[in-house]
């Protein structure tokens, strides 16, 4: 991936898409796939927002049983399996436990009767994979020496076993985000971090024709031109469609901090209900809060909270640590983690349609919404494509561009991210794959990190393993226990258009999603960084400063 920026402005594209998280990433993959000629521009790095701030879970849609939701149930089930065929290496199945406990409304006979009518619905989902390996498992029940086997810790009163069933869990939503902007280049899209959106080209005269970009790296300003604008923005849908006096689809703003801590499970995952209110119409008791294993320890979120500061200012607070820890705690039944337990936190924005939110009561519905301007605001070449779900972002899109079809003289083709996968994850049998790249390169790397390079790259990393031959220097691990490796610095700053170094700490590797890896393995990463993207001293420096700003936990501890 390149970030050139003359294509942006050489030729009229079919689409302009504003915003590079998933929603932006599935569009611009699905709309090149199509043979439409497409631009991408993100004000920030690919992924960076919302699209990264998750647990990081391809929904299986369970929780929409107790809305009696049962076509978002299916809908979100097959579209988790669709993710599995499209990115194997970085998707996996873990197990996932909710207890079950005395009372009738949280007893083991209505948990049996509602995994049974989930699988009823999700009857056939497998049959997309042809990799046995990523076919969803069936669920099972755990006796409550089972369930104290896995939470050691829980001492909640009641508890008499769990049901364990399977959800899908990226290693990186990150790296999800950007494989699907790498297939888009890959299928002709040109795509650019660090250019934002200054005002839409044609407004002013009733048809919007194109956008006017800053690149906030050089603060030169371009203009893109394009039969159609896609606004793809997230949370920032409603500030860009006010300037042109269009409508926003976003009413409200909710904020979602999330933890990782020390390992307090064995493998599993595990929903435990909160003192917080849900929206379900079957009641198992407060929202819930998911433990997730997640690269040897665990991923904790998320707390859930009006938000109307600017967007661009978004972290995770002490507060946000404090309650997190509390209803880890309150839930357990126990004082299971403590705040030298958090060893990172993030927070993003998740825009409702709701108009009020109540902070007691979890309003995600994983709405969507597609809004052309022509019909609302009477202005043409616009279409705002609203995401609520990473899970869904590939269903949207294709709903999205369905829709637009008819807006062009020569009808684009049908959509082909049902079956096809993503440049990076061409593998057909993920097992075997692995097995096949240890026995080449094992006298050259371990195991574990061969794994991690497949994991994180797919078939690219072959790509990597090349730069090694650069200089032994570079196959230096980082930092051991996670895996990163200094070729991986060099590949995100020549091929994977990272251009500041926390794109490459928090992005392109774990290396920073673990805790501040000490300011000397940073700067180690942005000498390399910046012998590849011509820093000075003084950038070095800078860069180093953004990254450590990027580590709450470090900074609400001094």
């Amino acid at each position: 991936m390149k970030r050139a920026l003359s294509a942006l402005t050489e030729t009229t594209f079919d689409l302009v898409i504003i915003g590079g998280g998933i929603t932006g990433a599935c569009l611009a993959a699905d709309a090149a796939m199509r043979g439409l000629s497409v631009a991408l521009v993100e004000k920030g790095d690919f992924g960076a927002a919302t699209s990264s701030a998750s647990s990081k879970l391809l929904h299986g849609g369970i929780r929409y049983l107790q809305q009696l939701n049962f076509a978002k149930v299916r809908e979100s089930a097959k579209e988790r399996v669709y993710f599995q065929q499209l990115a194997p290496h970085l998707t996996n199945h873990i197990p996932f436990i909710v207890p079950t406990y005395s009372s009738f409304s949280k007893g083991k006979f209505v948990m049996k009767s509602a995994m049974a009518l989930y699988e009823i619905i999700c009857t056939g989902q497998n049959s997309v994979l042809d990799d046995v390996s990523k076919k969803v498992p069936a669920s099972h029940f755990l006796s409550q020496q089972g369930v104290s086997e896995v939470i050691p810790d829980l001492q909640s009163e009641g508890v008499t076993g769990g049901v364990v069933f399977y959800e899908s869990h990226m290693h990186s939503s990150e790296r999800m985000t950007l494989a699907f902007i790498e297939t888009a280049q890959h299928h002709g899209a040109s795509v650019a971090n660090y250019l934002e959106v200054e005002s839409f080209l044609g407004a002013d005269k009733g048809s919007v024709t194109g956008v006017q970009v800053k690149d906030r790296l050089s603060g030169e300003s371009l203009e893109i031109h394009a039969s159609l604008t896609l606004n793809a923005a997230g949370p920032w849908i409603p500030g860009l469609n006010f300037n042109i006096g269009g409508q926003g689809v976003v009413n409200a703003f909710s904020k979602g901090a999330h933890i990782v801590t020390r390992s307090i499970t064995n493998g599993h995952a595990v929903a435990m209900p909160t003192r917080k209110q849900n929206q379900a119409v079957i009641n198992r008791g407060g929202r819930h809060v998911f433990i997730i294993p997640w690269r040897g320890y665990s991923l904790i979120g998320t707390t859930y909270g009006h938000y109307e500061g600017d967007l661009d200012d978004v972290c995770a607070t002490e507060s946000d640590i404090d309650e997190m820890i509390a209803d880890i705690n309150s839930a357990m039944g126990a004082d299971v983690l403590s705040r030298s337990d958090v060893l990172h936190a993030f927070a993003g924005i998740y825009p409702l349609i709701d108009d009020v939110i109540n902070t007691n009561v979890y309003q995600g519905t994983g709405k969507y919404q597609i809004v052309d301007h022509s019909k609302t605001d009477n202005l043409n070449g616009l279409v705002s494509v609203f995401g609520a779900k990473f899970t869904t972002a590939r269903l949207l899109a294709e709903k999205a561009l369905d829709g637009i079809a008819p807006m062009f003289d020569k009808p684009p083709g049908r959509c082909q991210t049902r079956k096809s996968q993503l440049v990076s994850g061409s593998i057909q049998d993920l097992p075997a794959y692995r097995a096949e790249q240890k026995k080449r390169y094992g006298g050259m790397l371990s195991d574990v990190v061969i794994d991690n390079l497949i994991t994180n790259y797919g078939v690219n990393f072959h790509r990597v393993i090349k730069l090694m031959e650069e200089s032994p220097a570079f196959m230096q691990e980082l930092v051991p226990e996670r895996l990163v490796l200094a070729a991986e610095v060099i590949y995100a700053a020549r091929h994977e258009m990272a251009c500041h170094l926390d794109d490459f700490v928090f992005r392109r590797t774990g290396l920073g999603t673990l805790g501040n890896p000490g300011e000397e393995v940073l700067r180690h990463c942005a000498m390399l960084m910046g012998q590849e993207l011509d820093w000075d001293s003084d950038r070095i420096e800078e860069e180093i400063t953004r990254v450590l700003n990027g580590f709450p936990v470090d900074r609400l501890l001094l």
